[in-house]
């Protein structure tokens, strides 16, 4: 203590270790913790990512194989066959071949689908009548246990794992209702899945770590005694855990709720993990990977930070030693000098005592003394010429601010361009493929219901004929009748067919509307049909105007003029009708006054009004009864990317965009009007003629 107070060389040297050390610790403990929490939220995203991916993937395998069942019964041969089977009394020929055509077809399934294990038919008291596996035809299963597929399209198919009662292996099996002409069930085609892709799925590792895993847990059990076990293709639990396993993770995502976290997993290993629960399936779904290898750079960074810097600082302190000796004692005598030049003794001298720097410093020091007093007044010059200067500089940044905000403003508009073309060109694309995928097959629908319905009057006048011949046919024959309801298909099928014939008629003119909307890379300008264009935007919104849950649906107005053809950009005119519209929906859909109790007496609409103006114009009015626009916001809507919308609902390109097009490129006027409570009208005028 004694030489730390009284000599200036140890404080400057002991300081300074004590400073690096402590310096040292505090960077290495905050870069530690730094690193560990980067890493921690970065191993959430991956796992995160792996377990949305893995679910994805569970669901869709799921949803292929409900498919697979689904188009296995629809297949004509397959549901005749199986019709046979359920209606017709076993010692009957028809019996024996449709159980034998049943066995062969489905074998062929079952041996190119490597995700169907077996394929059966039950009938109504739940009795295997034919199946791919022949050791099986004749027993009876649980339904309660298997997983009923329908028609009617979901992304949410429950699929239930459950042990099988023969090997105690999981099992999902899917069952679909075979129903006859009146919707009665008459049993079920059933299959058993193959479980293998499932394990696939779930154990792939996607580069997450060499200690990551990722597996199922099912509870299972009585009502008294339950127990958390894996689930794979082969079983249920492990040898290892015979008495199930628990973790906080697991725990949580079997009570039904999801999340993520750093805790013991089943084996008492510290991990970092997130777990969902798998409500379709019954099941939880854990990712996790150990602590130890998910924060090791974090520990590696700050090991090497901690010997870095102490081998720094110990090189340090030992040059500062070294110099502090040659600095102390000639550094007092200057700053002793210094102190009598503050108070403006400017006869002082420093004394050289070395001959190194610190000698040269007294030296200089000296030489500043006397220079000194000139240069207050070099200063005072300075300083009015720096004045000059700056002035100089203000304006000459002044003007490149302005060149730079002019530059700034085309930049955004000429982006927004880029981004609404872009979003416009992948839209049209997008409809264009849909409307030509779908046009082939509608087609030959179309062209094939003519040939159906003369086959059909033919074969029903075949039977009238029948009939009128051999007005008493056998026992056979009447009982054939009476379970197809022969008069029933007499009469409802011309109705049938003409509803077919209806319904692809009106497909055909929704393709011809989407392939009209989809010209939207066409970039000539051409004689149009301002009409066209706005129902075929209005298709596309189509879905955006009816009823959703807390919403009444959107009324459509429609005050349509007789307008002449248009000679426009076609693309780039849908364009703005696609904004302003889709903006309109939005403003109903966030008006508090419309979404709930008010709905009731004030009906959400759109309107839409077109008219000849004069000869050489046309005007389009599309109004709305939303919440109307404020004037300090109407004065700013064509402003590129300004928006009200919360983040993530809109940049802001549309009205911009729309209102370049109209005026800048058309020549046309574009302008809003809107009255606050009541609503808005986007105000479009065309000329006739492209300019």
């Amino acid at each position: 203590m004694y030489f730390w107070k009284k000599s200036l060389l140890i404080q400057i040297v002991g300081s300074f270790v004590i400073l690096s050390l402590i310096t040292i610790s505090i960077v290495g403990y905050t870069t530690f913790n730094q690193a560990r929490e980067s890493l921690k939220e970065s191993v959430f995203q991956r796992l995160n990512f792996a377990i949305k991916f893995k679910e994805n993937e569970l669901n869709r395998w799921t949803l292929d194989q409900r498919k697979n069942i689904l188009a296995i019964t629809e297949l004509t041969e397959i549901s005749n066959q199986t019709k046979i089977l359920l209606t017709t009394k076993k010692s009957t020929p028809e019996y024996k071949s449709a159980q034998t055509s049943l066995e062969t077809s489905l074998k062929s399934f079952t041996n190119n689908l490597d995700n169907l294990q077996e394929i059966f038919v039950l009938s109504r008291n739940a009795r295997i009548l034919v199946s791919t596996n022949a050791n099986q035809v004749g027993k009876y299963q649980p339904l309660v246990q298997y997983s009923e597929v329908t028609k009617t399209p979901t992304e949410n198919l429950v699929s239930n794992f459950y042990p099988s009662s023969e090997t105690g292996k999981p099992m999902i099996t899917f069952a679909v209702p075979i129903l006859n002409e009146n919707g009665k069930q008459l049993g079920l085609l059933a299959t058993h899945l193959n479980l293998e892709r499932i394990d696939t799925i779930i154990r792939k590792q996607a580069g997450l770590g060499e200690t990551s895993e990722t597996y199922l847990v099912g509870n299972i059990g009585s009502s008294l005694s339950r127990r958390n076990v894996f689930v794979s293709a082969t079983k249920f639990g492990s040898e290892e855990f015979p008495d199930g396993i628990s973790s906080q993770g697991i725990n949580t995502a079997i009570n039904g709720k999801n999340g993520q976290g750093l805790y013991l997993n089943y084996r008492g290993v510290p991990v970092i993990g997130v777990y969902r629960w798998l409500e379709y399936q019954d099941l939880a779904l854990l990712v996790e990977i150990e602590q130890t290898e998910a924060f090791a750079p974090a520990r590696h960074l700050a090991s090497s930070i901690l010997i870095i810097g102490l081998i720094l600082a110990l090189l340090m302190a030992v040059a500062m030693l070294l110099l502090g000796r040659q600095i102390v004692r000639p550094i007092l005598v200057i700053a002793h000098t210094a102190k009598l030049v503050s108070k403006g003794d400017l006869t002082q001298k420093v004394p050289v005592l070395t001959k190194n720097e610190i000698g040269f410093l007294a030296q200089t020091f000296n030489q500043m003394i006397q220079k000194l007093n000139s240069s207050y007044q070099e200063l005072s010059n300075y300083s009015q010429f720096l004045e000059v200067k700056v002035d100089e500089r203000t304006q000459e940044l002044k003007e490149k601010n302005t060149d730079l905000e002019q530059t700034l403003h085309k930049l955004k508009e000429t982006q927004g361009q880029l981004i609404q073309n872009e979003k416009m060109v992948g839209l049209g694309q997008l409809v264009a493929g849909i409307a030509h995928e779908i046009n082939n097959p509608v087609n030959f629908i179309s062209g094939n219901i003519i040939y159906a319905r003369d086959y059909a009057e033919n074969l029903l006048d075949l039977v009238n004929l029948y009939q009128e011949c051999y007005p008493e046919p056998v026992v056979e024959i009447k009982d054939k009748e009476e379970i197809i309801e022969l008069e029933f298909i007499r009469e409802d099928l011309p109705d049938l067919l003409n509803s077919m014939q209806q319904g692809t008629k009106r497909i055909q003119e929704i393709v011809l509307s989407m392939r009209n909307f989809s010209r939207h890379d066409q970039s000539s300008q051409k004689q149009v049909n301002i009409h066209e264009g706005i129902n075929s935007t209005l298709l596309i919104l189509q879905h955006r105007l009816k009823q959703k849950e807390g919403f009444p649906e959107i009324k459509l107005i429609k005050e349509y003029g007789n307008l002449p053809l248009v000679e426009c950009l076609a693309g780039q005119i849908n364009q703005v009708f696609m904004n302003i519209l889709a903006n309109g929906i939005d403003a109903l859909e966030m008006s508090p006054e419309k979404s709930k109790s008010k709905f009731i007496s004030i009906q959400p609409h759109i309107k839409i009004k077109t008219e000849t103006i004069n000869k050489d114009y046309i005007s389009i009015r599309i109004s709305d009864n939303g919440p109307g626009i404020p004037e300090e916001v109407k004065n700013r809507i064509f402003e590129p990317f300004y928006t009200t919308k919360p983040v993530g609902k809109g940049t802001g390109l549309g009205l911009s965009l729309s209102y370049q097009i109209i005026v800048e490129k058309h020549g046309g006027n574009f302008y809003c009007n809107s009255i606050l409570g009541e609503g808005t009208e986007f105000v479009i005028e065309l000329p006739i003629v492209y300019n």
